[in-house]
């Protein structure tokens, strides 16, 4: 999508927008002072009015305005029955919208890649899946659902086409990781602050492990958030041309590494730890020695430091006979498996796996978990053969878009991307079910647009 141009019909355009904003500002006011009314409400409509209004200006508000949402996540739902709607859904609707507006009135061409074929086959299996749904209304939202992500990933990696909005997006999503774990760091080491999702774990002998969320209802989820904007800061600070930004990338990866440390999530350490050989692999040739050995002192010093209660955590991933949660989701893999077996052509229904799950349930297990737990599995599970179909799909379009890369060098927005989608879609998906995890698709967005940029850059320097 082409920047906006400065011409004297954007700068009419831009007046009448200041005027719209003024003009709702003067009639809330006017409703103010004539008394008998909410003032908090009022204000809060002003400001909504504002954002709209904003955003179909520049759809890169839009843009913004997603990324500071999305970490709200319980705290920015809006309406939770018949179904969830949050701040996220609203302002990804409008800048889709103020997106869809800018091409038809610019007759702008919409880029599309490979990634769009292995989106639309998902898309295609989550239909295929709706007649025989064992719950019918949560596989049509579903359907829904793996629609607009669809539309995420075309939105957001047309959004990135420029240098200047990858810059200010890439900071962004670090911004909102780093405050996001400010949060979790006063949830944990604040007993009084009960603001947000804070989770106390039974040990056993009286002993409770406190893992914190921030606003995420799950820590495993905050800290698969946590693990991508880390990345995506390491990735930067590997890359970086000036000590000076290197550095100030390198804090805000200290900062990450201490809000992953607080929601235990071993989820989240197993995917980090993947993420960063991937960023070593990826690093200039002659930066991936010193970082490796920065990263073997630095992962010993670790160890020698660490709090038994987060060496006690990471020891327990293999505790499959002791550790309840763990033992969970080894046998709902098998679980999975049975189910596949006996529903394998047409599948149990996009989000019906917990209605089959019940009859296939192993002894030994958290009875209260009856949602799926492997992604993979389960979307074969859910959508039968077609599911599998699209996720081999998509799996090798995603492939594709780094591959044709691969060979030419890694820039740090390929990098991180791709450490990202190896560590929440290849590692951490096989403990939770990632399918609508939006960071994972914007990683995919993130990917797709970088390797754009990097084509579009190597094709300019070979004309001069």
């Amino acid at each position: 999508m082409t920047e906006l141009a400065h011409n004297p019909a954007e700068r009419t355009r831009e007046t009448a927008i200041w005027l719209v904003i003024a003009g709702l500002v003067g009639a809330a006011a006017g409703v103010v002072v004539g008394g008998g009314v909410d003032l908090v409400r009022v204000l809060l409509a002003i400001v909504v009015g504002i954002l709209v209004v904003l955003v179909f200006w520049r759809y890169e508000v839009g843009a913004a305005l997603m990324l500071l949402v999305m970490p709200l996540d319980v705290y920015g739902r809006l309406l939770t029955s018949p179904v969830t709607v949050t701040a996220f859904h609203l302002t990804l609707v409008a800048t889709l919208a103020s997106f869809g507006w800018h091409v038809y009135r610019r007759r702008a061409r919409v880029l599309f890649s490979p990634v769009d074929i292995g989106m639309l086959a998902l898309l295609a299996a989550a239909f295929i899946s709706l007649p025989t749904s064992l719950n019918p209304g949560v596989s049509m939202f579903g359907t829904v659902r793996v629609f607009f992500l669809w539309l995420l990933v075309v939105v957001w990696s047309n959004i990135l086409r420029t240098h200047r909005n990858m810059g200010w997006a890439t900071a962004l999503l670090v911004a909102t990781g780093v405050g996001t774990t400010f949060v979790a760091l006063a949830q944990y080491y604040i007993p009084s602050f009960e603001m947000g999702n804070i989770l106390m774990i039974n040990q056993g002998g009286g002993v409770y492990l406190r893992r914190v969320g921030a606003f995420f209802f799950d820590p495993n989820y905050m800290a698969s958030f946590i693990s991508i904007a880390f990345l995506v800061a390491l990735g930067m600070a590997i890359h970086a041309k000036r000590s000076r930004a290197a550095l100030v990338w390198l804090a805000a990866t200290a900062v990450l590494a201490a809000g992953l440390f607080v929601t235990f999530s071993r989820t989240g350490y197993l995917g980090v730890a993947v993420g960063v050989v991937i960023l070593i692999l990826t690093a200039p040739s002659r930066r991936r020695l010193p970082i490796l050995l920065a990263f073997v002192a630095l992962a010993l010093a670790a160890v020698a430091v660490a709090p038994g209660e987060l060496t006690g955590r990471v020891a327990s991933i293999g505790e499959v006979e002791r550790d309840l949660s763990i033992a969970t989701r080894y046998q709902m893999f098998y679980s999975a498996v049975d189910i596949i077996r006996d529903n394998w052509a047409l599948g149990t229904g996009l989000g019906a796996f917990d209605v089959a799950y019940p009859p296939y349930r192993r002894l030994g297990t958290l009875t209260y978990i009856t949602k799926p737990h492997q992604l993979p599995l389960a979307m074969w599970a859910e959508m039968g053969i077609a599911g599998l179909i699209a996720e081999i799909v998509l799996v090798v379009s995603i492939v594709t878009v780094f591959w044709r890369r691969r060979p030419r060098g890694w820039t740090a927005v390929e990098a991180f991307s791709a450490a990202s989608i190896v560590s929440v879609m290849a590692v951490q998906s096989w403990f939770q079910y990632y399918l609508y995890f939006e960071y994972m698709w914007l990683m995919v967005a993130f990917a797709v647009a970088g390797n754009r940029l990097a084509r579009a850059d190597e094709e300019a320097d070979h004309e001069l």
